[in-house]
């Protein structure tokens, strides 16, 4: 009998003790990005404000890890730690950043904003359901702000398919009235149309119309 009422009592704490542990957490998808490096600058800085104010200051919050990502030409680079978009010496453009914080067991026990040209997403996790919602919100928001109509991989598979479809039909419609009419003068559609699909497969769409750009 006292052993099944101690059990009792130690699941209860358990039980008490996982739901006050309990981690909620919010993700937003973003559409494509192009911002200067200033302007994600200013974002950063945000973010450390506001996870500073969901997790107390700095001496109560204790030191959470933060690390900074770059691609840079096909190759990653990370950074330990905190540091700003213009502080790092880097080619004209770059598409990727990722900014990452962790602090386990608080309010805001981790931040997650990783852009790329395939997606780009802010994730936010930690035990405070209202301040996980409001501070991916604002993120979300000032993203928003520097998105951009076309770009990334998903818009380069769906127009580079209906380019492709269009001028491989284009071309083989006027190289068969060329040749069925012998009217030659008419030649400049076909090879308009040869020299449109080496653009569609040859330019570096990638890099023209990126998912995302600093």
């Amino acid at each position: 009998m006292r052993f099944s009422i101690l059990l009792s009592v130690f699941l209860s704490l358990a039980t008490t003790s996982f739901s006050n542990r309990t981690q909620f957490s919010h993700d937003r998808d973003l559409p494509p990005l192009k911002l200067a490096a200033a302007d994600l600058d200013t974002i950063l800085r945000k973010t450390q404000s506001l996870i500073a104010a969901a997790n107390g200051p700095s001496g109560e919050q204790g030191f959470g890890r933060e690390s900074v990502k770059l691609g840079v030409r096909g190759n990653e680079i990370e950074i330990p730690h905190f540091s700003l978009a213009s502080s790092v010496a880097f080619p004209k453009e770059i598409f990727r950043f990722s900014y990452t914080y962790h602090r386990p067991d608080k309010p805001i026990s981790s931040v997650t904003i990783d852009l790329g040209d395939s997606s780009r997403r802010v994730s936010v996790n930690g035990e405070a359901a209202d301040q996980v919602e409001a501070i991916s919100k604002v993120l979300e928001s000032d993203l928003r702000r520097h998105s951009t109509v076309i770009g990334g991989a998903k818009f380069r598979r769906v127009a580079g398919a209906c380019l492709l479809v269009t001028l491989m039909m284009s071309l083989l419609v006027s190289s068969t009235y060329c040749w069925n009419t012998r009217r030659y003068s008419a030649l400049g559609m076909p090879i308009c149309s040869a020299l449109g699909l080496l653009l569609v497969l040859l330019v570096p769409w990638n890099t023209l119309l990126p998912g995302f750009a600093l």
